[in-house]
């Protein structure tokens, strides 16, 4: 699935006229069809669409033609100065008049209204009006009917929102959200930035997002995820050569995606076919993270593992790790297992100390394949960033927030709001692959970048990023492309969790690790 910004919506609107010949209101009808086949028409039967006066109101205004053609009860109100109906609005909006149905103007001179009066009151305006425009108790009448409605859709505000709302705009807002049973938005919640995610002033609360074309980038702000419901992304007949012209390489991971990186095992390979990988971790008190890592290596598919760790980790976890080899700090064959690996994992468990960077050192100097980095891995890299550019396309680092501000200097809040940006930025500047833990986890080379849709706070239990780490450094010996690699391991990390999060109240990473193996097939098979 494609992640879009508010540019990238405007320029694809314009090429779709402009290079391709497509009309604009053939692109709002194509929204609305695409609409009407998420607003639940066999469960509910009234409907309240309040618009704007832009091109998202004119999608509202498309919604409410066809519920009324499926002979649902339809209020509509546009918010607004009706002068400012954009082009194909104003199409949508003879079409209703042309068809005796009632459209609400609301607009600034219903803000002195302060008492909304009675439901008596209330009726008594609506049968005495005759009038296809109502100019009077607006916000009255607006109020009734959103609390009497099934549904609310919203269309009042698209991705080009920019400024804070306020005045009757606000108004309208505040009812929508004080009454609503049901609120489904059009393309957006009118009053979310598209681009990131804040809240301009205020905004609709939405229980569902029918958007267009991509994922809104602002979707992926953490306090975002409250405000927009279930979201479903709809096409509306771009070609997709318009798309790939103007895309931005942001996307959100899906199953074909992992599906077709995740490597067929030939009935004639050997092990030696399967990649070669070493797991640098553990240290006295942290014996589990060495053999967390190693052993999700292990069921990740690799056809030789090794941890390598200090002697009194690998007398502790040695018995554990029945299908991994050992490998100490001081025996002589280390540097050649180095220096024929396909892939290192390295931090888990290691001590934030100068010996871990030491040992660090050592690994880079004698290896020539990927590492990936976590935990104390990365810890000593804080002030030691600049090394990356002497290690150029070799690395992978998985930080959570507090590691990336550490790595950064950025605070932890500003990383929050702005993950996609930071991640980018890092990934550019060293050369090596960011994945940003989190809620939507951020895996990113600097060019492309992938939202991980997948995994839960059931999975908030010691040992997981130890077990991710053994995951991708798997993929990576097996063959994968570092960024893919990084990206398969983030999803099916996450979707292993999510199928156990529906049993178990919480998962541990041994949970995770059993069902590697089976998840890949089924994955694979898909």
């Amino acid at each position: 699935m494609l992640i879009g910004t508010s540019k990238l919506s405007r320029n694809v609107d314009t090429a779709c006229v402009e290079e391709v010949g497509i009309p604009m209101i053939v692109l709002m009808e194509n929204a609305v069809i695409s609409a009407m086949k998420n607003m639940d028409i066999d469960m509910y039967n009234s409907y309240t669409v309040v618009c704007g006066v832009g091109n998202n109101g004119g999608d509202g205004l498309g919604i409410a033609r066809h519920l009324n053609t499926y002979g649902k009860e339809v209020n509509v109100f546009l918010v607004g100065n009706l002068e400012k109906l954009s082009e194909c609005s104003k199409i949508n909006y003879n079409v209703l008049l042309n068809m005796g149905i009632n459209i609400i103007n609301i607009n600034k001179n219903d803000l002195s209204e302060k008492n909304y009066g009675d439901e008596n009151e209330v009726d008594k305006i609506i049968k005495v009006e005759k009038q296809n425009i109502i100019k009077n108790k607006n916000l009255t009448i607006f109020k009734d009917r959103v609390s009497k409605s099934d549904v609310v859709v919203d269309a009042i505000f698209g991705t080009g929102l920019k400024r804070d709302i306020t005045g009757i705009f606000k108004e309208v807002i505040d009812i929508v959200n004080d009454n609503s049973k049901n609120t489904y938005s059009i393309d957006i919640p009118s009053g979310i930035d598209s681009d990131n995610g804040n809240v301009l002033g205020t905004c609709i609360r939405a229980n569902k997002t029918i958007s267009f074309e991509f994922y809104k980038r602002g979707f992926l702000n953490y306090d975002t995820s409250a405000l927009i419901g279930d979201v479903v992304v709809e096409k509306i007949g771009v070609p997709d050569f318009i798309t790939r012209k103007y895309h931005d390489e942001e996307f959100i991971t899906d199953k074909t995606f992992v599906k077709n990186n995740i490597r067929r095992r030939d009935k004639h390979g050997f092990k030696s076919d399967f990649g070669k990988v070493s797991i640098v971790a553990g240290s006295k008190g942290f014996y589990g993270a060495s053999f967390i890592a190693t052993e999700s290596a292990v069921k990740s598919g690799s056809g030789l593992v090794t941890l390598i760790s200090s002697e009194d980790v690998q007398e502790k976890v040695s018995i554990r790790l029945t299908e991994a080899m050992t490998l100490n700090f001081e025996e002589e064959r280390l540097n050649k297992l180095l220096n024929s690996s396909d892939a290192i994992g390295f931090g888990p468990g290691m001590g934030d100390n100068s010996q871990t960077f030491d040992k660090l050192l050592k690994i880079v100097e004698n290896s020539n394949c990927p590492i990936v980095l976590d935990a104390d891995g990365l810890n000593v890299m804080k002030d030691r960033c600049y090394k990356f550019l002497e290690w150029k396309n070799r690395f992978v680092i998985t930080p959570h927030l507090g590691e990336m501000a550490r790595l950064t200097g950025d605070s932890i809040g500003y990383i929050r709001e702005h993950r996609v940006d930071v991640a980018k930025e890092f990934a550019q500047k060293y050369n090596l692959v960011v994945l940003l833990k989190g809620y939507q986890t951020v895996i990113t080379d600097g060019k492309k970048t992938y939202i991980n849709p997948t995994g839960n706070s059931c999975m908030a239990t010691g040992g997981m990023g130890d077990c991710l780490l053994g995951m991708i450094t798997s993929f990576i010996g097996q063959g994968m492309d570092i960024l893919e690699a990084t990206v398969s391991g983030a999803y099916i990390h996450g979707y292993i969790g999510d199928k156990l999060s529906k049993a178990m109240y919480t998962i541990n990473a041994t949970d995770l690790i059993s069902n590697i193996s089976l998840t890949m097939k089924e994955l694979l098979d898909i």
